[in-house]
């Protein structure tokens, strides 16, 4: 018996109870009954009152939550497709305006430089955590023009090189790497040297300089730039210099340079598929 009163039959009875009595209850105020003081009945009746107006809201919203599920369902779908069509939105424009200022840097460096051909605009789109040499992957490969070793660079500077490739992403390798060797030089003095990372200083983010002589007049905060190759053209920032060490024969320097690219942090960069003298 006493499971009787836990059930669901229980609670609807006591529902339909609470609906009938208020509404009998409210039926005799309304008409003026008076075998019972109207100050009492509404005292009475009042809370009965309140309970069936639960109940009978209660029943109402539920009945309107199945009988209109579906119609809820697709108005929340179409509500998302439209957030949806807003964000896209964003998202293109913010990418074509992206585009446009890639463009634009490209231009003006084309603007000195008329012979140099590039890929369209690249963005990085994975990175090697485990790599302390920053090396990374771009959404462009050779169906765009690219190939291997081709100069990998944004308006600031020289960022590396490309070292592998497929028809959609290539994988850079950057000026830190000492997979990368570099002919470059001083842009106020004479300095003529080859770029040879090591382990030790890629850590830190500086790029090696060798075989400077010790009489080239180099200096700390010197403009070190490419001195042209059949795979780099000249003049091409690649940084400045931070400090100039002795070498061990006692007649070069080993230069230590950082590189004028944040290459940790950068995400888009221009890659130079063609340029006078290149592969001669």
């Amino acid at each position: 018996m006493k499971e009787f009163f836990h059930t669901l039959k229980f609670k609807i009875l006591v529902c339909i109870f609470a609906l009938l009595l208020g509404f009998l209850i409210y039926v005799a105020i309304s008409a003026g009954v008076s075998t019972l003081p109207k100050k009492i009945l509404e005292t009475v009746s009042t809370p009965f009152v309140h309970l069936s107006t639960i109940v009978s809201d209660w029943m109402e919203d539920t009945i309107d939550k199945f009988s209109n599920a579906d119609k809820y369902k697709r108005e929340n779908e179409i509500l998302k497709e439209q957030l949806a069509a807003v964000y896209g939105d964003v998202l293109e424009k913010d990418a074509l305006k992206k585009e446009n200022e890639q463009l634009k840097e490209m231009l003006q460096i084309s603007e000195h430089n008329k012979d140099f051909k590039w890929s369209p605009p690249c963005s990085v789109i994975a990175r090697n955590a485990s790599d302390p040499t920053g090396g990374f992957t771009v959404n462009r490969g050779s169906n765009d023009g690219i190939s291997l070793y081709d100069p990998v660079f944004t308006k600031l500077g020289l960022v590396g090189i490309v070292v592998e490739i497929s028809e959609n992403y290539s994988i850079v390798s950057t000026v830190i790497s000492p997979d990368v060797n570099i002919g470059v030089q001083g842009s106020e003095s004479s300095a003529l040297g080859v770029i040879e990372n090591d382990l030790k200083h890629c850590s830190d983010g500086l790029c090696v300089m060798n075989y400077a002589g010790k009489d080239s007049g180099i200096k700390v905060d010197e403009v070190i730039v490419t001195s042209g190759s059949s795979f780099f053209p000249k003049g091409l920032i690649l940084g400045t210099v931070k400090e100039i060490v002795n070498g061990d024969d006692g007649l070069s320097v080993n230069i230590l340079i950082e590189p004028a690219v944040d290459i940790y942090t950068v995400s888009d960069v221009f890659i130079l598929t063609d340029f006078d003298g290149k592969g001669k």
